[in-house]
């Protein structure tokens, strides 16, 4: 833009009209600056538009375990991820839905990254609620994201999934994340933040009859051939 601007001043003062009046060849080089910056504001508009779109395709792909594995992990590059490691996903929900345009993210991310300058971690929202994905041996980055997100939406939960390896394995930790999330709904859980290790358990005994029934045979059908009967 600088360049642009000079280049064309620099073409007005050596095409002159020696002839012209002042005020009619500043009006000219006026209206030509303001389509420079118009045609400039749109293009940088656009560009983000499509930064916006592309980043968002490959969150979506990335927690629901869309799309080749090479593919991901080379756009994983760009946002600061490197999917050759393991990776734990943290879901934060609070009272209302957020967007990454609220100010409840922008401030748990303003305070993530302050303290976590250098680390690999992407912080963004989906389904209105925010989302951290971490290095899985750098659990301090998920217990700040916790505090502050615990903090910025007064009072919401945060679940942690387990770390999981490669593209897939975000995936996964994010769907604990949200499992444990919706054990706390129905189990009437309060705490602040929730581990998914810590509540494997109850999915199955909610939802999974097969499991269940696997569970039981297995812990309790010894008792089957116990002395004096079960």
């Amino acid at each position: 833009w600088r360049v642009l601007v000079r280049e064309h001043l620099a073409a007005s003062r050596g095409a002159w009209p020696a002839a012209a009046s002042p005020d009619h060849v500043l009006s000219v080089v006026e209206q030509a600056l303001d389509a420079f910056a118009e045609g400039y504001e749109s293009a940088q508009r656009l560009v983000i538009r499509q930064e916006e779109a592309a980043r968002r395709e490959f969150i979506d792909d990335l927690l629901h375990g869309r799309g080749d594995s090479g593919h991901l992990a080379a756009r994983a590059e760009r946002f600061g991820l490197r999917l050759s490691r393991d990776h734990a996903v943290a879901v934060a929900e609070g009272p209302v839905p957020y967007d990454e345009t609220d100010s409840v993210p922008r401030q748990v991310q303003d305070a993530l990254f302050t303290h976590f300058e250098s680390r690999r971690l992407l912080l963004t929202t989906k389904d209105g609620r925010m989302v951290c994905i971490a290095p899985g041996d750098q659990g301090d980055v998920l217990t700040r994201f916790a505090k502050q997100a615990h903090a910025a939406t007064e009072g919401g939960q945060v679940a942690l999934g387990r770390p999981r390896s490669g593209a897939v394995g975000i995936g996964h930790s994010y769907q604990e994340a949200l499992n444990a999330l919706d054990v706390a709904h129905r189990m009437g859980f309060d705490d602040p933040l929730l581990r998914a290790a810590d509540l494997l358990v109850f999915p199955v005994l909610a939802r999974d009859r097969p499991a269940l029934v696997d569970l039981v045979r297995e812990t309790l059908s010894p008792l089957e051939q116990a002395r004096g009967g079960a």
